[in-house]
């Protein structure tokens, strides 16, 4: 008779175990779409040109240029960050998210006014994907106010 509870007591506790690793493989399937999802890779920022050169200004003058960039990855990102390093500097850029072989721009909008000479300004960018890139204008900037002949200084 306690031969008869034995194998009962066993006979439950196989099926409560089995019971249990069902249970466990149905938790294993998410971790393989999430191990899918990594596959699939990140988005990457791609620009067409990193640099501009204005050429010559007169001092006062407003110009833009449009860097275009395409999100050559395959997981949409966001710009987190444009940052100019100067005040003379002003950026317009998409907030949204870039979607995977989509083609966006940074618009740098350069202001003259109070500067001369020979310039190179940047403006930092950096993506949710922790990419970063260095975006740059260049420009000679004629100031009447700084314009002399340092050949003729006595």
């Amino acid at each position: 008779m306690i031969r008869n509870y034995c194998i009962v007591f066993f006979f439950g506790i196989s099926l409560l175990m089995m019971g249990c690793n069902s249970h466990s493989s149905s938790s294993v399937k998410p971790a393989v779409s999430t191990d899918t999802e990594k596959k699939k890779g990140p988005g990457r920022i791609e620009f067409s040109k990193e640099m501009h050169n204005f050429g010559s200004l007169k001092e006062g003058e407003i110009v833009a240029f449009s860097f275009q960039f395409k999100n050559t990855g395959s997981s949409p990102f966001r710009l987190t960050k444009v940052e100019p390093a100067c005040g003379c500097l002003a950026v317009q850029y998409n907030k949204e998210e870039i979607q995977p072989q989509t083609v966006s721009a940074i618009e740098v909008i350069f202001h003259s006014d109070g500067e001369w000479g020979n310039l190179i300004k940047t403006v930092s960018v950096e993506t949710s994907e922790g990419e970063s890139r260095s975006l740059a204008i260049g420009a000679y900037v004629e100031n009447k106010n700084f314009n002399f002949d340092l050949n003729n200084l006595k």
